[in-house]
């Protein structure tokens, strides 16, 4: 219906097949053989070509007036394409665990948006389970998770890496033994990753300590209960809480040694009371992933938001 929508609109604009020929830079009769043959597709004329100027039939007028609308249409979609792709509006929602997002994301999102400040940007904290389950609804763009998805179904980029390590009170006499395997504070961030095994302590160490442990819910938990296990230890709980940040408020109070990831810790400051060491067992490291549904719609928005991960990740 819109084949030779050009044509006649050309024509309609200059009221004349010779005007509108010189626009289109053909010949006069080429123009009008195209719009007697669009007008025989249509089943009715368009112009009325005994009027000087030209002029439009009762349903040239309809044709023009859907035509505009259509032409208004593509303006209006162009104009909002042009501002994705320039990020001047859009929208981005990204998922994260608490700890993620307290300790390492925030510094992202802040970059984010100092970048982009038009677009909307939102962000939801909450623990595994949930985020994914807002990715699979589609109410979040990205979730940053250590948990590994169905590589089917989601796309997942390392973007960082952590290392779980023990954390105890200075005060507590078992750092007299540990004294050499101490990490520096240097050595709380990207640099624990190559420290050797020689200066990683086991946990049977703390099998008299008292220790503060997460909820079961928990990956550090998991992964606590796992290192325990490996040396048929099992840790004498003086506390059980729900967050990281608060299982180090706690030792730093003295109740208690715990098991932290090292980017909890590696901005500690010197006065800092506790001693950090590295662990020697199974999955102590770990990567983090910056993940998203294969079958969703990846935008101009999540594309500068990906690239500023990847660009800026540390430790992978």
């Amino acid at each position: 219906m819109f084949q030779y929508a050009s044509y006649i609109y050309a024509v309609y604009k200059e009221r004349s097949f010779s005007k509108a020929a010189d626009k289109l830079f053909i010949s006069q009769p080429s123009l009008s053989l195209m719009v007697k043959k669009a007008e025989s597709q249509l089943g009715l004329p368009v112009f009325n070509r005994r009027t000087n100027p030209v002029s439009l039939t009762p349903f040239g007028v309809e044709y023009i007036q859907a035509l505009e609308e259509m032409y208004a249409l593509e303006n209006r979609l162009k104009s909002f394409i042009e501002k994705e792709q320039t990020l001047q509006s859009g929208h981005l929602c990204i998922g994260s665990s608490n700890l993620a997002m307290d300790y390492i994301v925030t510094r992202w999102i802040a970059e984010y948006a100092a970048r982009w400040p038009l677009i909307d940007l939102s962000v939801r904290s909450l623990n595994s389970i949930q985020v994914k389950h807002l990715l699979d609804s589609g109410e979040v763009d990205f979730v940053i998770t250590n948990r590994p998805y169905d590589e089917k179904r989601y796309e997942q980029k390392v973007c960082y890496r952590e290392c779980l390590i023990l954390a105890v009170p200075s005060r507590f006499p078992v750092n007299e033994r540990l004294a050499p395997c101490r990490l520096s504070r240097e050595e709380l961030g990207d640099a624990v990753f190559s420290v050797p095994l020689s200066r990683c302590v086991t946990l049977d160490v703390m099998e008299n300590v008292p220790f503060i442990v997460l909820s079961n819910s928990n990956y550090i938990r998991q992964y606590t209960d796992m290192l325990f296990r490996e040396r048929n230890v099992a840790p004498r709980v003086a506390l059980e809480l729900e967050q990281s940040a608060t299982s180090y408020s706690f030792a730093r109070l003295g109740m208690g040694a715990t098991i932290l990831s090292n980017r909890v810790v590696q901005n500690a400051p010197q006065s800092d009371p506790l001693c950090f060491y590295k662990i020697d067992g199974c999955c102590t490291t770990r990567s983090a992933y910056l993940s998203y549904r294969r079958n969703a719609t990846f935008t101009f928005a999540m594309r500068q938001f990906e690239q500023l991960v990847l660009r800026g990740s540390f430790g992978a």
